[in-house]
């Protein structure tokens, strides 16, 4: 009878657990699955301005590029965030890189805070992150005119 008893106990604690998992990753999302229909053409790099210096702005037109970039981003997991719980700092100037596309929709990835933002409304975190630093510096510069 206890054995039945620690049996149970721990087939509702593991039914428990993967209910939790299974909530949890039913939030986060592939980058596929929050990417608008939009076919990105351009990549457009903001560097902002250091010591009263001005801000440094390239744009990119290769699709090379574009498709190398999205690989990248699809590689990790995002998780929607509401954009008033973020601590964005306007006084801080971050690097960012546009992804646009012809009709005007836009992708925005704040590189030091891991946060994808679509169409300027849609806010996302990254999960599984952080981003791999090296791999998007070497990626900035290799695209520096």
């Amino acid at each position: 009878m206890k054995i039945r008893g620690v049996l149970l106990a721990l087939l509702m604690t593991f039914g428990f657990y993967v209910m939790i998992q299974t909530i949890q990753e039913s939030t986060s999302h592939p980058l596929k699955r929050i990417q608008t229909e939009a076919s990105f053409s351009t990549i457009i790099f903001k560097q902002p301005s250091l010591h009263e210096q001005p801000a440094v702005t390239w744009k990119i037109d290769q699709a090379e590029e574009v498709k190398r970039l999205l690989q990248f981003l699809q590689a990790y997991d995002y998780v929607r965030v509401d954009p008033d719980t973020l601590n964005l700092l306007d006084d801080h100037p971050l690097f960012s890189i546009d992804l646009q596309d012809d009709s005007g929709n836009r992708m925005t990835i704040l590189i030091e805070e891991g946060i994808l933002i679509q169409n300027d409304h849609l806010y996302y975190e990254v999960v599984n992150g952080p981003l791999q630093i090296d791999w998007l510096t070497e990626f900035i510069i290799s695209n520096k005119p």
